[in-house]
């Protein structure tokens, strides 16, 4: 005989999803904000004083050292609600 109910949806653990929301935010603010405040420095001193060298080298160089760090921040935001969500 077949089983009239299907079966029921798991739903995630909201404390996990709560836990990865955290330490996402910890990770993308600090790193977020001083990849910003080095990346508009370079980008300013490129602006101001194209004389002075490659300041581009510099953005590039903000951009690969911070780059990383804020796009997992942004990834474990971003899982961690669509957990919460249950999808």
């Amino acid at each position: 005989m077949a089983n009239p109910d299907p079966a029921p949806i798991r739903r995630h653990g909201v404390a996990g999803a709560i836990a990865m929301v955290i330490i996402g935010l910890l990770i993308i603010v600090p790193s977020g904000l001083c990849t910003a405040v080095i990346g508009v420095g370079a980008l300013v001193e490129t602006i101001l004083h194209p004389a002075n060298g490659d300041g581009l080298a510099g953005f590039v160089m903000v951009l690969t050292t911070g780059g990383p760090f804020v796009a997992a921040g942004f990834a474990l935001i971003w899982f961690g609600v669509k957990r919460m969500r249950g999808r």
